[in-house]
């Protein structure tokens, strides 16, 4: 099962002596709240006393709520193989000291980049890449999907990520004191091995050298895990995912896998515009397709298809009604499913697909 939201454990802040700490605690205290609760009742003096308490709690609000955390104010830095990470201002966000990620990578021996609009950030070297987005939790290391503890942003012009969590997934050595993160090489990522098939034909009767990749000669796209039986979370609902993500700029071709006719079509609660496609070879047996951001003119539902034919585009539509999108990043899902639509873990094939592409 692919790795979901990591337990990191919290970077040790030692601001609990600043001022503005005590404040909270003395306003907003169990002392204070057990007061709070006996508010109608007691004399006038626990009720001013408590009113006196809430102003300052108010006061204290006002005063903190425009930020997340005392940021620069705090003199928080990063210090990575003895040079001072410094194109912008360390801060700590929800126990997490952010800093800018080009300079911290490109410190440690990674390339680092980021492209506005797709807001994907990939931390990357020989045998080794890590890939983020702006806004999300969601990240991939090489070919398994993580979760970044704080959603990655912007400040003046630099992509900020969690400092202590990126340097652990880049093998460096992490300490904190004082306000003040020190990383070194650790060990270098582990390199690829040589002389072996990295994506061998799986034992599977879609393993099939003539079925292509989903995505076209030519089509961008970005590191993809198995995330087959991964936790997904909606409605108030957990359940098990049921097919491979792939992200992908919005937009982008989307070709059928196999021949087959379109047994599903249209907009479906959680997959939004999605296809499904009865293979001509299996009877039975359905590719599915969803989150597109539109189809390809000319198909509906009983159209049949060939492979390689294109059915749509990339985009992030789903989890609500007819035409919401946009609650998650933009990719593809795709899934497999048997007679008893029970699904069949894609993950494998698609590695196996990947090196047959169409040109449209």
């Amino acid at each position: 099962m692919a790795e979901r939201r990591l337990n990191i454990m919290s970077i040790p802040i030692d601001i609990r002596r600043g001022w503005w700490v005590r404040l909270a605690v003395r306003v907003d205290g169990p002392e204070t709240r057990s007061r709070h609760t006996r508010a109608d009742g007691g004399g006038s003096t626990m009720q001013r006393s408590w009113k006196r308490r809430l102003l300052a709690a108010l006061a204290l609000a006002a005063l903190l709520g425009t930020v997340p955390v005392p940021a620069a104010a705090a003199g928080y830095k990063v210090i990575s193989n003895g040079v001072v990470v410094s194109d912008v201002q360390a801060e700590m966000v929800d126990g997490q000291l952010m800093t800018a990620v080009g300079p911290f990578a490109e410190s440690l021996g990674y390339k680092a980049s980021y492209d506005s609009k797709s807001k994907m950030i990939t931390v990357y070297k020989s045998g080794y890449w890590l890939t983020m987005w702006i806004g999300t939790h969601l990240a991939f290391q090489n070919d398994r999907e993580v979760w970044s503890p704080v959603k990655p942003y912007i400040k003046n012009g630099q992509a900020m990520v969690p400092a202590w969590w990126l340097a652990v997934r880049l093998g460096a050595d992490v300490s904190y004191a004082n306000g003040t993160l020190t990383v070194s090489n650790g060990y270098k990522a582990p390199q690829p091995a040589t002389g072996v098939n990295p994506n061998p034909r799986p034992d599977s009767p879609f393993a099939d050298p003539t079925y292509v990749f989903p995505f076209p000669q030519g089509a961008t796209y970005s590191a993809y895990a198995d995330t087959m039986g991964a936790s997904r979370y909606w409605d108030g609902q957990t359940f098990g995912h049921e097919g491979t993500d792939i992200p992908a700029p919005h937009g982008t071709p989307i070709v059928a896998v196999a021949s087959g006719t379109i047994v599903r079509y249209g907009w479906n609660t959680l997959g939004g515009y999605r296809i499904t496609i009865e293979l001509d070879d299996h009877p039975g047996y359905y590719f599915y397709y969803a989150h597109l951001s539109g189809y390809a003119p000319g198909l509906k539902l009983g159209s049949h298809v060939k492979k390689g034919q294109l059915l749509g585009y990339v985009g992030s539509t789903g989890e609500g009604p007819e035409g919401t999108s946009g609650k998650f990043i933009d990719h593809l899902h795709f899934g497999i499913y048997d007679s008893n639509w029970k699904p069949i873990n894609s993950y494998p094939l698609l590695k196996y697909w990947e090196g047959n592409k169409v040109k449209l």
